[in-house]
């Protein structure tokens, strides 16, 4: 009944406004996108479609479907006039390794797309598309996909040349969705260097999808709400931070805009990133509710955004950075602890405004909070945050071999009754010492000695263990 109401509101609103469209230009530069989002009312159902422009021509585009009763799906019809067009897509081995490779179709030869995202080509018509999905809101930003739901992508041959059919189920309860970006240049230069490889190393069907409102992650058994198939709108998007520092083309400069100017939508007005559902561990050892912040999560939003701060030349990118400094300053001066005798900050990793336990402080979120604010501060030349990275940064060296296990591998966090604990992860925390590093020598002139006491010892253990090892940046 709530829900039946909260649609019918909707309804008189849009009723009463008409169609309502805004049309942003994200930056006073011409060259910078316009971004446009609309509201309707298609039969019974919500239809929300946004729309950037890019000055180079390229148009990427989204159309969601809320559905509060059954009716006729919602059709979109893409025509690539063309009689001959491929679709390159990925697709996993049917080995235990499940290894990802690339699949071609002639669509001459096809009546409907794989469900998947892939890329058409034709003469004049290059398009990444996104699978259709159709998932029900489970709450706390956590979706539960449908397989099987959705309806496959129609190719039709017409005098013309081909036309895909897109249709988009409206079924009471569900959301069905649909993006592409279209351009008549090629998005992708496939035999440059390694794009090949760099495409096919991302992931946007099986453990993560790309959703209207964000980029959604594969639930954890130990989250609530979950699903077999559920996906929680994650505050860091692993697929920006590869279209950004590895880049791959037009498709991954624009779209690393778009997911940016999605996840400004996400930051709270104070500067940080919720997790929105609750973690069950997180509940049981410190009473931590839904709705959390997660340092390490939140920085990696804020990296991107930094990040795109400076390579869209995009003030409102700049602004989001700066409001998850501030916010990590107060959190930072609220929640850190010190090591008897000592003055550097150990900084906790969780918080809530409702009251919690204490948290433990994992090393590799200390240094990726440590790399930020270096980073910002090399930005932007703002004293208080070179000071607190030194701070913290002080907190992890003066801890010095204590990080280290007989076997060689580190800690992976301090607790705040001064104990170690629980396993690192393989090579997650040799990054964040190697950027530490590298950021402290850029600044300063010179290596600090005991994280690279560190990272010699964590090197060691990667290598006599055999860890497969993947450098992030």
């Amino acid at each position: 009944m709530f829900r039946r109401i909260l649609f019918l509101l909707a309804v008189l609103v849009v009723a009463a406004a008409g169609i309502f469209t805004l049309n942003v230009p994200t930056n006073a530069n011409p060259k910078k996108p316009i971004q446009r989002d609309t509201l309707d009312i298609d039969g019974s159902s919500i239809l929300k479609k946004r729309e950037f422009e890019f000055e180079d021509g390229t148009t990427y585009w989204m159309h969601q479907v809320t559905a509060e009763v059954d009716e006729e799906p919602y059709l979109i019809r893409v025509p690539l006039r063309e009689e001959f067009a491929t679709f390159r897509y990925r697709e996993l081995s049917s080995g235990e390794d499940k290894k990802p490779y690339w699949r071609h179709l002639n669509l001459q030869e096809v009546k409907t797309l794989p469900v998947a995202p892939g890329f058409i080509e034709a003469a004049g018509k290059y398009i990444w598309i996104g699978e259709p999905i159709v998932y029900r809101e489970l709450g706390n930003g956590t979706v539960e996909a449908m397989p099987g739901m959705e309806i496959p992508i129609e190719v039709v041959q017409t005098s013309r040349g081909i036309t895909l059919e897109i249709r988009l189920p409206k079924r009471a309860g569900y959301v069905s969705e649909i993006w592409a970006m279209e351009s008549k240049e090629p998005l992708i230069q496939w035999r440059e260097g390694s794009l090949e490889q760099i495409w096919l190393s991302r992931d946007l069907t099986q453990n993560a999808k790309w959703l209207y409102n964000g980029y959604h992650y594969k639930s954890p058994s130990t989250y609530e709400p979950t699903a077999e198939n559920g996906f929680w709108r994650i505050p860091d998007n692993y697929i920006l931070h590869s279209l950004l520092f590895t880049g791959g083309g037009k498709a991954a400069e624009h779209m690393a805009y778009v997911m940016l100017r999605t996840s400004l939508e996400q930051q709270e007005p104070d500067g940080h990133w919720k997790t929105l559902p609750l973690s069950q561990w997180l509940r049981d050892d410190y009473q931590i509710p839904a709705g959390f912040y997660d340092t390490r999560f939140n920085t990696g939003a804020a990296e991107k955004m930094l990040e795109g701060c400076k390579r869209y030349d995009e003030p409102d990118f700049c602004e989001s950075a700066r409001k998850y400094a501030d916010y990590f300053h107060r959190h930072a001066q609220a929640n850190h602890y010190t090591v008897e005798g000592q003055t550097g900050w150990l900084v906790a990793d969780y918080a809530s405004t409702q009251p919690h336990k204490d948290t433990h402080v994992s090393l590799n979120h200390q240094l990726a909070e440590i790399n930020y604010l270096y980073s910002f501060y090399q930005a932007f030349g703002r004293p208080e945050d070179k000071d607190l990275a030194d701070i913290m940064l002080a907190g992890v060296v003066q801890l010095g071999k204590k990080w280290i296990l007989p076997n060689g591998d580190l800690h992976y966090a301090y607790y705040p009754d001064g104990t170690f604990a629980r396993p690192d992860y393989p090579y997650l925390t040799y990054n964040d010492l190697l950027e530490t590093q590298q950021l402290y020598k850029e600044i300063y002139g010179q290596e600090e000695p005991v994280i690279a006491q560190l990272m010699a010892s964590k090197w060691d253990w990667i290598v006599r263990n055999n860890i497969p090892y993947v450098k992030i940046k």
